[in-house]
């Protein structure tokens, strides 16, 4: 059984604090309509504005999203610890536009249990519904995030080799994936005729082909933060390629997942990331904080480990202050 140790509750409130600050240094939500294929409607603009709604909505996906990397975690890999949850929700927090709620919340939480379903399906009796909700639940993530489909046909490869009736499994991955996106269409053509349905065809398409749409600005103290996160993420990698032949079969099997998630979700965000203020974090440090888990967990690397807590909250902290006093 693993304690709730002194990081786990300095982390704890430290996400606290950048939570609370994030509403004095949030500039504004992030433009939904950039990732979401729908038409601009009073629902969503309350859904995803600076409103009371938007707010209880990121709460209660950030909650949900941190206690089922726990679940994954407990089932998969490295077992019970409590300061995995804590981990994410804190480098969630170091972007204050997190506070607000948007369609990518929803799409973190539908591809972890996409990568829930797909572990399930891979590591122990090869049940075809297990492959279908992982895939249903990757069609229904790209409904909120389009681009997403582009590495359908990769995803599809994680588990065609070790998959015993292939035909079966690329079956009912297409049906899996087809389900959520045909239904918003039958949605939009009985509610609105063949209008509504032509427009969210055209949304979709736009947002699956608008490349190159790229808005950076960084701060020093955010370069230093990235840099230094980005440097730990490869020495964690390191840390469980050298180890993965050691761990048991279903840890190594699903580590290999998570790199391949890691790596698909970076892909897509690199190519059609539109600002960078945006909380895209809120899906790539998903993978991100399972990877870097695997070497800070490690009773090996206690002292690497004390270094990343002390340096990324001092950062993290140093950030928000700047922005606060300007």
């Amino acid at each position: 059984m693993s304690r709730i140790n002194g990081r786990t509750i300095v982390l704890l409130i430290l996400a606290v604090v950048l939570y609370v600050s994030a509403f004095f240094t949030a500039p504004e939500p992030m433009d939904y309509e950039a990732v979401l294929p729908f038409s601009t409607s009073i629902f969503f603009d309350a859904l995803f504005g600076a409103t009371t709604l938007s707010y209880i909505l990121s709460v209660v996906f950030l909650i949900l999203i941190a206690a089922s990397v726990y679940s994954f975690n407990l089932m998969f890999t490295t077992g019970i610890n409590y300061l995995l949850p804590v981990l994410y929700l804190f480098l969630v927090l170091y972007n204050p536009r997190v506070i607000f709620f948007s369609p990518l919340h929803i799409v973190a939480l539908l591809l972890l249990w996409s990568l829930v379903f797909s572990a399930r399906y891979r590591n122990f009796v090869q049940n075809l519904s297990a492959n279908y909700l992982s895939f249903f639940l990757f069609g229904a993530a790209s409904l909120f995030y389009p681009p997403m489909l582009w590495i359908f046909p990769l995803v599809i490869l994680l588990n065609i080799r070790a998959s015993e009736e292939k035909p079966k499994y690329v079956f009912t991955s297409l049906l899996g994936m087809l389900t959520p996106l045909v239904m918003a269409g039958a949605i939009c053509y009985i509610f609105g005729g063949s209008n509504l349905l032509n427009g969210l065809g055209t949304s979709f398409w736009s947002s699956m082909s608008a490349f190159g749409r790229h808005a950076f600005d960084f701060s020093a103290v955010e370069i230093a933060s990235g840099l230094f996160l980005t440097g730990f993420v490869f020495i964690s990698l390191f840390h469980l390629l050298s180890n993965i032949n050691r761990y048991k079969i279903v840890h190594s099997i699903t580590s290999i997942r998570i790199l391949s998630f890691a790596l698909l979700t970076t892909l897509v965000f690199a190519v059609f990331l539109t600002d960078n203020r945006d909380p895209y974090g809120v899906v790539l440090l998903v993978p991100i904080s399972l990877i870097l888990f695997e070497y800070l967990s490690s009773p090996k690397n206690n002292k690497g480990a004390t270094i990343f807590y002390v340096v990324i909250s001092s950062l993290a902290i140093i950030s928000r202050i700047i922005v606060l006093v300007r």
